[in-house]
């Protein structure tokens, strides 16, 4: 194979030398035997003729093509997508968005207004409302305070018993007052001790009575709507302290058992 591609590259080279001779009629002395053209490099040398390289067919597969990836392309490719997927707007579509916009944040500022509006309304309503129940509270309490000023103004013909009644008067109006505003004594007689509601000052020896219960109010406690607002000062009853006999010790030899020997 190789030696058939060169003798056609000789034909050629000499065809273009001789421009009009037959190919055919080619000096005899010019052909020179491949093993002795042949120097080692590949190379075939002819006498006086020039040096040719001897170069092998190439394969299919080194005829192959192969394509040229360029970056710029692929640049080119993912901006033009980008710009694809990038939609355009147009300035009537940009001018609705900008006053749709306006509109939004104007809406937003009154929303702002009237809660601050409505928060300051309701403050001031909260604080009234507190004020007109105070105000209604101290005008229940001023019959009270009218009837302690008649009982000071007293002239030296009262007797005890008019002027303690008198009081009785008074002190039934300010009990009256404060249980419409939600204000209970808290009973304690007869009770037993709770230290939710209760406050010991006292405990007195007892033994009728069971032990923690209540035998006397020292101050009366109160409570605001189930709430406890002062406990109530009382004294409790406890078992009285019993004399405790000591026993004598039983000697080992009256029970019968021997003492153990450890040795």
């Amino acid at each position: 194979m190789t030696k058939r591609f060169i003798s056609k590259l000789r034909q050629v080279l000499a065809g273009e030398n001789g421009m009009g001779k037959d190919p055919t009629q080619e000096d005899a002395s010019t052909q020179v035997p491949l093993d002795d053209s042949q120097n080692g490099s590949g190379l075939a040398v002819a006498d006086g003729g020039p040096i040719v390289e001897a170069v092998e067919p190439l394969s299919p597969q080194d005829t192959a093509i192969e394509p040229e990836v360029s970056e710029t392309s692929e640049t080119d490719q993912a901006g033009a997508s980008a710009s694809e997927s990038t939609p355009t707007v147009s300035v009537e579509q940009f001018e609705a968005l900008q006053k749709e916009k306006q509109d939004l944040y104007d809406r937003l500022l009154r929303k702002q207004a009237e809660f601050d509006n409505f928060r300051k309304r309701t403050e001031k309503e909260k604080i009234e409302s507190y004020d007109f129940a105070v105000a209604n509270f101290i005008l229940g309490l001023l019959p009270a305070l009218d009837g302690l000023e008649r009982g000071l103004s007293v002239t030296e013909g009262e007797t005890v018993e008019s002027y303690k009644k008198g009081i009785e008067l008074i002190l039934k109006q300010l009990r009256d007052q404060l249980a419409s505003a939600g204000v209970q004594p808290i009973r304690v007689m007869g009770k037993m001790f709770d230290p939710n509601f209760h406050q010991a000052v006292m405990r007195e020896e007892s033994a009728v009575l069971p032990e923690n219960e209540i035998i006397e109010e020292m101050q009366r406690g109160y409570t605001f709507k189930d709430r406890l607002l002062r406990p109530s000062m009382v004294k409790v009853a406890v078992r009285p302290v019993e004399a405790q006999v000591e026993e004598p010790a039983v000697p080992a030899e009256a029970t019968g058992d021997e003492p153990e020997v450890v040795d």
